[in-house]
């Protein structure tokens, strides 16, 4: 009996051989590695026992569906044409028949096709048991341990993490599939436990870039209510924009125009800047922050305070040169204030944190807002999404100015400055984004020192200008940045606030 996958992705297509196990993965610590970003490290194994073939999971964050359906707790075995899909994109077809063929085996450590350079190793790896073959009589007790600690993940999940367990998974061969699971400490929020796509290290420039980001939803412009700012406020004369004037920049993005789109358009060239050591010099950064006592904006209550001390600049919503797509995921309920592990209170009248937000209810550069009611919170929250760092303003615009010089229409900000708060909720609803462990973490973008820049609907010749725009600045020593992939794909980008990189 011979047992083939037929494998097929934006990446290419391949058939292979299962002679005894292969394991499928983003890294290499899987036997066949597929450039797919939304793949665990080592996400799937293909076994065969007692001449059947079947599929396991390895815990991966975005999992594996058989025929449509979730595969959770036991293997299964595989009939011929079943179809799998893993990952973000990549989908498998078993083959299972008599005929003979000539064997494809998977070389290990190398993948398909690949338009970026490959993920650098891990820095480390927990060394683990190697994995038993399951047999017919004697796979119960694994497969229970397996289905167990699903379910003890899932009381992880509900009551906020009791401990730190590991479940192990290696293979028979000794070394070619290797897959730690890790749950947070009781320390942590109840959001986000388990590392994002199959136990990340944290250390690891790949898997940072695969968890830092997730996207608000899309801006709706008619949601959006107009910024009219006092005529005889000079100094935030440019905030006052129309929403009329967002939706004409947001349509004008979206032009269609000649060129290839998409995440990985033929043509595209990445600079070595932008899959450098970008991950590591903004750790520092980010770390550099926190000791010299940046005051981390917990909730819109600690925004309202930062736009009230200029500590952070809001942004027009809309330029030529560019338009802001934040605030889509803005909410419209009370003020909440936020403290780790997981406090949480209403900010109404008596509140250490009320007097910021009513002050500046009350004078939103010339606009008045009541508190009270739920649209106008909601229009509250979208301006004080749109703050930045005062030292990034500059950088921002003149990377904005050359792409429209260039090519004539707007640049898409998808991020800019967030609440911790704000950033917990995105990840509530995104296994891909940063990690919230506890007090002291600083995702890049509460710094106010962050912003992404879409370009899955740019052409090639579009991502390219930008890119080579972006390592020139970086060369400069402005920024630091990074291209993306997966369902977030943009550019990632970190102003230095003090204008110094990093000592490396």
């Amino acid at each position: 009996m011979v047992f083939k996958l037929h494998i097929t992705g934006p990446y290419g297509t391949k058939a292979v051989s299962v002679d005894n196990e292969l394991s499928v993965g983003r890294t290499e610590l899987a036997t066949l590695v597929l450039d797919d970003s939304g793949l665990s490290r080592v996400n799937t194994t293909f076994f065969i026992d007692e001449g059947e073939l079947l599929v396991a999971d390895e815990n991966s964050t975005n999992g594996t569906f058989v025929n449509g359906e979730r595969l959770e707790g036991r293997p299964r075995i595989l009939k011929n044409g079943d179809r799998i899909k893993i990952g973000t994109y990549t989908e498998i077809r078993v083959e299972i028949g008599d005929s003979a063929y000539t064997s494809v085996q998977a070389e290990p450590q190398t993948p398909i096709i690949t338009s970026q350079p490959p993920a650098p190793a891990p820095t480390s790896v927990p060394k683990t048991a190697a994995k038993p073959k399951p047999t017919p009589n004697g796979s119960n007790t694994q497969l229970y341990l397996i289905v167990g600690s699903v379910v003890m993940t899932l009381l992880i999940l509900i009551f906020g993490g009791i401990g730190i367990y590991l479940l192990v998974r290696g293979d028979s061969k000794g070394g070619t599939g290797t897959k730690t699971q890790m749950i947070a400490s009781s320390s942590a929020i109840p959001v986000r436990v388990i590392d994002p796509l199959g136990g990340e290290d944290e250390d690891n420039l790949d898997d940072l870039i695969a968890s830092w980001e997730t996207a608000e939803k899309e801006i709706d412009a008619s949601s959006v209510a107009d910024v009219t700012v006092d005529a005889s406020d000079t100094a935030e004369a440019d905030l006052n924009v129309s929403a009329a004037t967002l939706a004409a920049a947001q349509k004008k993005a979206f032009e269609p125009r000649p060129g290839e789109a998409g995440i990985r358009p033929a043509g595209l060239a990445v600079p070595k800047e932008l899959f450098g050591d970008g991950v590591i010099k903004q750790k520092a950064k980010l770390r550099q922050m926190n000791n010299e006592g940046y005051q981390q904006p917990m909730d819109f209550g600690d925004l309202a305070a930062k736009r009230l001390s200029g500590d952070l600049i809001e942004m027009p919503m809309a330029t030529n040169s560019y338009y802001l797509d934040v605030g889509g995921s803005a909410q419209d309920t009370p003020f909440m204030s936020f403290a780790f592990p997981d406090s949480r209170g209403e900010i109404s009248n008596g509140h250490p944190k009320f007097s910021s937000l009513a002050r500046l209810a009350d004078n939103f550069a010339g606009k008045k807002y009541d508190l009270n009611n739920p649209a106008d919170r909601k229009q509250m929250r979208m301006r004080l999404l749109r703050m930045f760092q005062k030292p990034a303003k500059p950088i921002l615009i003149e990377l904005a100015e050359a792409y429209f010089g260039r090519f004539g229409r707007p640049l898409r900000v998808t991020s800019l400055t967030r609440s911790m708060d704000y950033q917990i909720l995105l990840n509530a609803g995104n296994a891909n984004s940063f990690k919230v462990r506890g007090e002291g973490s600083l995702p890049p973008h509460t710094s106010g020192c962050a912003f992404d820049l879409a370009r899955k609907h740019m052409p090639a010749e579009e991502q390219n200008f930008v890119m080579q725009k972006l390592a020139e600045m970086e060369r400069a020593g402005k920024l630091d940045a990074l291209i993306e992939y997966g369902v977030n794909a943009c550019f990632h980008v970190f102003i230095y606030r003090d204008g110094n990189p990093p000592k490396m």
